[in-house]
């Protein structure tokens, strides 16, 4: 399994850690959003002044830290990591004041029918403003210096986190010249540079999972994102080794054993089997994808004070896969 955590990156590529902006992208039940509030933890327990972004407002993170992130401005939810909850018309409002000028027109137009409907049925509409609100977190500067060290993405679910990385750059073909179009180059720029970006999918040890996470990459490629690693998590772990397997499958098939013993032994051998179904999928998913998989072990609770995503983010900092070989 270290060898597949040990695949080397794209030449010349820092690890995601390195990165001032990281993209968490995974299918729906995968845990993305706890190895994206995992990912921000360990970048700040590192030092650095961390934005946590949850996109949509699903606003889940609020279960892992206690505290739920706010639609308006970034909630300290650890020391040195901030999380922000981004929703797509409320963005939008914020665009075109900034764009109109006159705060009470579009105030009055974001209270008709019409501009909601407008704005879930305009193509890539919420995912550019969505997108330009993370990107002007991203370069936001204050004394001269930047805001955030690092921020961390927790994206939509795989389709839609794939179109959000690629809406800046539709809109700039799109709109051909002017504001429009210079803003959405600046972002592309940005989100497509591998020393700023890179992005995360993240997968769990299942057959579809990982076929889908494998053709989310193939498809980030092709688009040219900054994909840098994966994530493989919920994997099963086990102290047992394949002669102990045999062994324990031995005993329990043996008519001479008494129940206890029994019971005991097939205990044991669902837990090394397990394990080594799960070993077989990271391999695969490193086969499969060519990228460095960190591995998450199961975690059963993550509720606040429990100390599990604590634990994940200790697990997911010191993996050389999101780490490289000199930690965040």
């Amino acid at each position: 399994m270290a060898s597949c955590r040990a695949r080397v990156r794209e030449m010349g590529s820092p690890p995601l850690t390195g990165r001032r902006l990281a993209f968490v992208l995974g299918k729906g039940g995968v845990g993305k959003t706890t190895v994206a509030a995992a990912l921000a933890l360990g970048m700040a327990d590192a030092g650095h002044r961390t934005l946590l972004v949850e996109v949509a407002a699903e606003q889940r993170t609020g279960a892992l830290f206690g505290v739920t992130p706010s639609l308006d401005d970034p909630v300290e939810v650890r020391p040195g990591l901030f999380a922000l909850s981004v929703d797509a018309e409320r963005a939008t409002q914020e665009y075109l004041t900034i764009q109109l000028k006159v705060r009470p027109l579009v105030e009055m137009m974001a209270r008709s029918r019409a501009f909601h409907q407008v704005t879930q049925a305009a193509p890539g509409l919420a995912e550019l403003v969505t997108l330009g609100k993370i990107w002007d977190m991203a370069t936001k500067v204050h004394d001269g210096a930047p805001v955030w060290d690092r921020l961390v993405v927790d994206a939509p679910a795989t389709g839609h986190g794939i179109a959000l990385l690629r809406a800046a750059g539709n809109a700039r073909d799109l709109a051909g010249s002017g504001p429009i179009h210079d803003q959405a180059g600046a972002i592309e720029k940005v989100i497509r540079h591998p020393a700023a970006t890179g992005i995360a999918v993240v997968a769990r040890p299942e057959e579809l999972a990982v076929t889908e996470a494998v053709e989310a990459v193939s498809t980030l490629r092709e688009a040219g994102l900054p994909v840098a690693c994966a994530v493989m998590n919920g994997v099963r772990r086990s102290s047992f080794s394949g002669d102990d397997a045999h062994a324990l499958s031995a005993v329990a098939s043996d008519p001479a054993t008494g129940p206890a013993q029994r019971a005991a032994a097939e205990a044991a051998l669902a837990i090394a089997t397990g394990a080594a179904h799960d070993a077989r999928e990271v391999d695969g998913l490193a086969r499969e994808s060519g990228l460095p998989v960190a591995v998450l072990p199961e975690v059963p609770d993550l509720s606040p004070g429990s100390g599990g995503l604590e634990a994940l983010s200790a697990a997911l900092l010191a993996d050389p896969a999101i780490a490289g070989d000199h930690g965040a």
